[in-house]
């Protein structure tokens, strides 16, 4: 009976020491989640836009923006409004806004914008996180709207 205390005790400690001698599981690694792009279509000219309004920003140290669909919505719907009218102005949406006519390429509509200092604050404001991207063609001009929040 004693030798069995014994041989019990003894494979206690045995079994406490492999316990506390083995390394600590390793840590699950953190799964961040991945940014996908849109769900949704955007156009060459919208896509491009966007780009190019991220390349702005992050070569003055800004993150660049998140396209959502609320924005990329408003931002259609208002140069849709602006070409059936064939007038360009300012929507009262409340977001942050820069609207163009007349430019033939995202290119040229930046370029007008950069140029601009109120639209280039629009751009380059560092509190704006997410952008929307309406570009619309009446066969006469080409309507553009950014919209910021």
């Amino acid at each position: 009976m004693n030798r069995l205390r014994v041989v019990a005790a003894l494979l206690l400690l045995a079994l406490g020491l492999y316990l506390f001698t083995q390394p600590p599981p390793a840590p699950k690694p953190v799964i961040q989640p991945v940014k996908r792009a849109p769900q949704y279509p955007l156009s060459p000219f919208e896509k491009e836009v966007i780009q190019l309004t991220n390349l702005q920003r992050t070569s003055r140290g800004l993150r660049p923006l998140e396209v959502t669909q609320p924005l990329m919505n408003d931002a259609r719907a208002w140069s849709d409004v602006q070409a059936s009218r064939g007038r360009m102005f300012h929507s009262k949406m409340g977001h942050g806004e820069n609207v163009a006519y007349g430019q033939r390429t995202p290119q040229e509509v930046m370029t007008a914008w950069m140029n601009s200092p109120g639209h280039r604050r629009n751009i380059l404001n560092s509190r704006y996180t997410q952008i929307g991207v309406g570009s619309v063609n009446n066969g006469r001009s080409i309507y553009w709207t950014q919209v910021f929040e």
